[in-house]
């Protein structure tokens, strides 16, 4: 279309690092847990990744720092992807340089007083900050005790009693990121699909946890990888969310062959036996 065109004319103009507008489609996925755990599935995954360059664009979805994430990857011999949505959907940067996007800063900051939900939130004794390393401008992270916090409901309707706004995820039973109301992995993926004129149905989304689950609905095409953590139970009969049998990347293969992906031989799911839906 129109919008596409005009992305396309802009890179070849101005030399634009990110080649996302060109692709067809994206694989956005998780890291730990989803994307990482079991090495041989993950090479696959990734040789194969490297065949598509010029049609599908990779990008991680994850609750790490920009740098963490980098590390990580590093560690595990994958590339830079072409994109990296970071601290939960805080953080959009592109490529080997890490171009932030500052487009998504400004929108997100919209509402987002930090100090104040911080202060706010002090008063909770099942909530205590985690190192100062995983705090960042837009997000607020807290180890949680689940039987000593409240229900979020009750933190929730809290915040909503000082006015003050924000998004509230909850993820392996232990953890609890505050974000903007405007951020999330989700809604990170939802602006990149704006931006870049891609629809959502192109988006192909792997993750394991609650923090996920943002991304894992709608209109993109989600799957939940066999190790995923209890949270995502609330997601079993919605459409478009297939749950893999297979672990990790194994698990993010199989759902690739499930959406019709085509796929090199080796790269198969081996038994799988009975796919199941959430």
């Amino acid at each position: 279309d129109k919008k596409r065109l005009r992305r396309q004319h802009a890179i070849i103009l101005h030399g634009e690092k990110s080649y996302m507008p060109l692709v067809d489609q994206a694989l956005i996925s998780d890291i730990d847990n989803t994307l990482l755990g079991d090495r041989r599935s993950l090479k696959q995954l990734t040789d194969w990744l490297q065949t598509r360059r010029s049609s599908l664009a990779f990008g991680i979805a994850t609750g790490r720092s920009v740098e963490s994430a980098v590390a990580v990857l590093k560690k595990n011999q994958v590339k830079i992807p072409d994109v990296l949505i970071t601290s939960v959907g805080s953080e959009i940067h592109y490529g080997k340089k890490l171009v932030p996007d500052l487009g998504w800063a400004a929108h997100i900051r919209h509402q987002w007083r930090r100090d104040a939900l911080a202060e706010a939130l002090a008063r909770f004794s099942g909530l205590r900050l985690q190192a100062p390393e995983n705090q960042r401008e837009f997000k607020l992270s807290y180890l949680a005790t689940p039987d000593s916090m409240p229900p979020l409901s009750e933190i929730r309707e809290y915040l909503q009693d000082l006015k003050l706004h924000a998004q509230l995820i909850y993820s392996h039973e232990e953890f609890l990121d505050v974000l903007p109301v405007r951020a999330s992995k989700g809604h990170a993926i939802r602006y990149l699909a704006y931006k870049w004129g891609l629809p959502l149905e192109n988006f192909l989304v792997a993750g394991d946890s609650g923090n996920d689950t943002e991304m894992l609905v709608g209109d993109t095409r989600a799957i939940v990888v066999g190790n995923h953590s209890p949270e995502l139970a609330a997601l079993r009969n919605q459409l478009h969310i297939y749950l893999a049998r297979s672990h990790h990347a194994a698990g993010i293969i199989e759902g690739l062959q499930h959406y019709g992906m085509e796929l090199d031989h080796d790269l198969q799911p081996a038994a799988i036996g009975e796919l199941t839906h959430v």
